[in-house]
């Protein structure tokens, strides 16, 4: 007996099934004399592996690809079924010339059946799909049916492909969608409400025509007793008050059966299209999709009857991914939303909630698991009990309309008067329901606080804090200073849990290190289990890298679990990571790693990402030859001429019309402008601009890596020439009191700023006018630098800049100055910016870095480099300075910093090679690591 079930695993068990079935088929038609099955064929120099293809004994060449996997639901992957169309295209050169591209995926129980051509995946889909094979048996896990049902379908298949038969692709679907997406554009733009309105009407009323032709059709052609709530459309003849009462009835009929929430119309009366506002300018678009439905609906639907066939057909088609993700709206990819339910739902008796439903596919890879884990225990959940166990709140009708029709639609054949897909048109901050469900699943809108096409309010703002107080939970996004809107969602749906309930959640990545996600890890701390990463490119709906957080109310674990997952492998087959959420020991190998923190030792102030960071990093700065940076400067600082203020003064501008420096008083409050108070200019007298010399404000002016003076006057600033001194009225030393324009310059200054405050601004300005070695800029957005000084010239330096003095614990045979210089070199490498990227603080899109990060930074033991590595790196630092040009971090391998990341390899893998086969393949990883991470933050 044959047994299968959906947790078996791909290769040692559905393989041999898929290989048997292949086998049989072969013989059976007679072809296995000139053709052969091969299992995981390989291409000459390519990576690219499929399941399984059938290759032509005489010319070794390919006719067939088949791609193999464990549900129903991933056969419908248009992810997987893209994948499995790539193999097609990468086998090209290989392929039997004659023979037209066929291909298909499947998991026994479902197949797909696909012939390669120009245009989109939907375009190569042929008619007659899905096929559908036996259920493997929940009993016994009973799969002999299903093989020899698969054989058969594949002997039917084979005589296509070996006669060389002309595909017949499904173009039925293809007018509709075209017809589809014409009219709901030609309608949208005529309508006179905001383009977003528009959308939403327009759309909502053609879906409800969609739908109807689809079930209508779907119910007839199967003989379902559902077919007699379906009427025909209203004739392109009626007049518009027949066609309004017409349509308003076969509505209604349905609705009867159910489907209520796709049906009704449209919630806001006042801008609904049908019926209340309905025209005849409207009318002819809504004949003209009509006419469409009636000439080809029925035949789409006996082409390929499967309706997220349709759906996903549909929506990649309206859908402008870049257009959603501006407004902060993500469609959740539906293998994540797979993956998410599979972690979190533990029993097919737990009652789920997507408090952000969108188009549904968190609920509809939630009512899948449901589903499974019945079957798993050998128990049967109908249809509607498990609608009833799944809740979804939608504040967006059309996508309300969605998600409704797609849980309906997952098993239409039972859909009755009972039946109801819980989905609510509302805004979930209305909408409390305290203690209420088992588990929470959300993909949540992300928005900056700042985003300049859908602006986060002060009045959305306000009624969001006001839901979250009035559910009793801490409202932790008032201390963030720019919190995202998805703060504010995870603030709120916590009160929707039952005690030992759990959550799981798609949240940006940024929040573990940035600076306002101190406050959302200061409220998951106690609640949180794991946090889960990907391989980025896995997920490529999301332009934002993102993690899965576990939380759990009630009693938790004392450890927390991060999973760096970097294995696509693994991400495909949920169960494998849900087996690596409940191990209790810190696992590290190829596919993932697993890294148990205590929650005691958790800071809500640090950056919780340094416990995902790639395995290789770890293993890099893990080596002995790399010390703490204060190992080798006795002075690690951040200017601070600034620190007090009176920035003005201590960087003046410089007047051309008197040739002279000058400064403002400070700043005035709103308060002082609003009444009037005037900004008082504190001038720099004409004699003491010789005290005016060389400083560094800030990053802003192009500068040399290895400073020039030029660089240094980019920022002049004034030079005081002792430090207060408390015994003076005016704090200038007695010894420079005859210096009358100096005298009435502080005393001007004191009664500007205040005597104590006057003496703050010296003192830090005078001791921070220094002769700083190595410079670090102290916040980046775009510009990452590190620049030498040469020169030893006293130069006033402000808070933007950190720097490193005092050489200590160095190489005694080489050059001072060239161990500085490598140094510089080496922190504006990539392996020296991933640091700066990974310690620092990260705010909308900004690096900022405070003294104890500076501090954490490593760099190679210098008493450990030869003369001739040292020369190899500072060689091309110097050729970068003379290049003069600016890096942003995520430039990848492409970069001219190329060379210099080659000769810091060079080194390292001269004394550990950290399993890399060469300097070159070391030196792209950490180039790709560090474009990653500077994507991920400015995203």
């Amino acid at each position: 007996m044959a047994q299968l079930w959906y947790n078996h695993d791909e290769v040692n068990d559905y393989h041999p099934l898929v290989e048997q079935a292949l086998n049989g088929a072969l013989r059976a038609t007679g072809f296995d004399n000139i053709a052969e099955v091969v299992h995981h064929p390989g291409i000459p120099n390519s990576t690219i592996i499929p399941d399984f293809a059938i290759r032509l004994k005489a010319n070794q060449r390919y006719i067939f690809i088949c791609e193999v996997k464990r549900t129903e639901r991933d056969v419908e992957s248009q992810r997987y079924q893209n994948q499995t169309r790539s193999y097609v295209t990468d086998f090209g050169p290989h392929w039997a010339v004659g023979y037209h591209r066929y291909f298909c995926i499947t998991n026994l129980e479902r197949l797909i059946f696909f012939a390669d051509r120009q245009g989109p995946l939907a375009t190569c889909l042929l008619k007659g799909n899905p096929k559908q094979h036996s259920k493997f048996s929940p009993a016994n896990y009973d799969a002999t049916a299903t093989v020899a049902e698969l054989q058969n379908t594949f002997e039917q298949l084979f005589q296509l492909i070996f006669n060389r038969t002309a595909p017949d692709w499904d173009n039925n679907w293809i007018h509709i969608i075209e017809n589809f997406h014409t009219n709901y554009l030609a309608l949208k733009n005529m309508l006179g409400y905001p383009d977003a309105v528009a959308q939403e009407l327009t759309l909502y009323e053609f879906f409800r025509l969609l739908a109807y032709a689809y079930l209508k059709d779907y119910y007839v052609q199967t003989g379902n007793s559902n077919a007699s709530h379906f009427r025909t459309y209203p004739s392109d003849t009626t007049t518009l008050n027949q066609f309004r009462t017409s349509l308003t009835n076969l509505y209604n009929r349905v609705i009867q059966l159910d489907f209520r929430q796709v049906f009704i119309n449209h919630p806001n009366a006042n801008q609904r299209i049908f019926p209340d506002n309905f025209t005849a300018n409207y009318m002819q678009y809504f004949k003209d999709v009509i006419r469409c439905f009636t000439q080809y609906s029925s035949q789409a639907v006996a082409d390929n009857s499967s309706p997220s066939y349709v759906f996903n057909l549909l929506t990649s088609r309206i859908y402008n991914r870049h257009e959603l993700h501006s407004k902060g709206k993500v469609m959740s990819d539906s293998e994540l939303s797979n993956l998410l339910a599979t972690i979190c739902i533990d029993d097919c008796s737990q009652t789920v909630l997507d408090p952000g439903a969108g188009d549904g596919a968190l609920l509809d890879a939630a009512y899948d698991r449901l589903s499974l884990l019945a079957s798993t225990n050998n128990q049967t959940l109908s249809h509607n009990q498990i609608l009833s166990q799944v809740d979804g709140i939608e504040i967006d009708p059309f996508l309300s309309q969605l998600a409704a029709f797609r849980l309906i639609s997952k098993n239409l054949t039972q859909v009755d008067y009972d039946t109801q897909a819980n989905i609510l048109i509302g805004d979930i901050f209305a909408n409390q329901r305290q203690s209420h469900y088992d588990i929470i699943l959300m993909n949540p809108p992300f928005l900056r606080n700042d985003n300049h096409v859908a602006p986060i309010t002060d009045e959305l703002k306000s009624k969001m804090i006001q839901a979250i107080g009035a559910t009793g939970t801490n409202c932790f996004v008032r201390q963030a200073r720019q919190p995202n809107l998805y703060f504010y969602f995870v603030n709120y749906i916590w009160h929707y849990l039952n005690t030992n309930g759990k959550a799981g959640l798609i949240l940006m990545a940024k929040f573990l290190n940035n600076q306002d996600g101190e406050y959302l890890k200061e409220f998951i701390h106690d609640k949180v289990d794991a946090i889960i990463s990907y391989p980025r490119k896995y997920f490529q709906e999301f332009t934002v890298t993102t993690v899965i957080i576990i939380l759990k109310k009630g009693e938790n674990s004392p450890n927390v679990k991060f999973i760096r997952i970097s294995d696509e492998n693994i991400v495909l087959n949920p169960d494998a990571v849900r087996d690596v959420v409940t191990l209790n020991e810190e696992t590290t190998n190829a596919s993932y790693k697993l890294k148990i923190v205590p929650r005691a030792n958790l800071n809500p102030k640090e950056n919780w990402r340094s416990y995902l960071n790639d395995q290789k990093y770890e293993a890099l700065l893990a080596l002995d030859f790399f010390k703490n940076i204060e190992y080798f400067f006795r002075n690690v600082s951040r200017g601070g001429s600034e620190s007090s203020g009176a920035s003005s003064i201590i960087y003046p501008a410089f007047d051309v019309i008197s040739g002279s420096y000058y400064g403002m008083g400070k700043r005035l409050t709103a308060a002082q402008t609003q009444a009037g108070v005037q900004r008082t200019r504190v001038d720099i007298p004409i004699s003491l601009n010789a005290n005016v010399s060389y400083g560094i404000q800030n990053n802003y002016d192009r500068r040399n890596l290895i400073l020039t003076v030029a660089d240094l006057e980019i920022d002049k600033a004034y030079h005081f020439p002792a430090r207060a001194d408390t015994n003076s009225e005016n704090l200038l030393s007695s010894e420079l009191q005859a210096d009358t324009s100096l005298a009435e310059f502080y005393s001007n200054c004191i009664v500007e700023f205040g005597k104590n405050k006057w003496k703050q601004i010296v003192n830090n300005a005078f001791n921070n006018t220094i002769v700083p070695k190595i410079l670090i800029p102290r916040a980046d957005r775009t510009k990452h630098v590190v620049y030498y000084n040469p020169n030893n010239h006293n130069l006033t330096l402000s808070t933007n800049f950190f720097y490193c003095n005092n050489l200590r614990n160095h190489n005694l045979n080489v050059d001072e100055d060239m161990q500085y210089k490598f140094v510089a070199a080496f922190l504006f490498s990539a392996f020296g910016q991933i640091q700066f990227e990974i310690n620092a603080n990260n705010q909308e899109g900004l690096r900022k870095l405070e003294g104890f990060q500076i501090k954490r930074f490593l760099i190679p033991n210098l008493a450990d480099i030869t003369q001739q590595e040292f020369d190899s790196v500072v060689r091309e630092f110097d050729i970068l300075n003379d290049k003069n040009i600016e890096f942003s971090g995520d430039e990848g391998i492409v970069t001219d910093r190329k060379n210099l990341d080659l000769a810091i390899a060079n080194i390292i893998f001269s004394r550990n090679t950290l399993s890399f086969a060469n300097p070159s393949a070391m030196t792209e990883f950490f180039e790709l690591f560090l474009a990653d991470l500077v994507e991920d933050r400015r995203i």
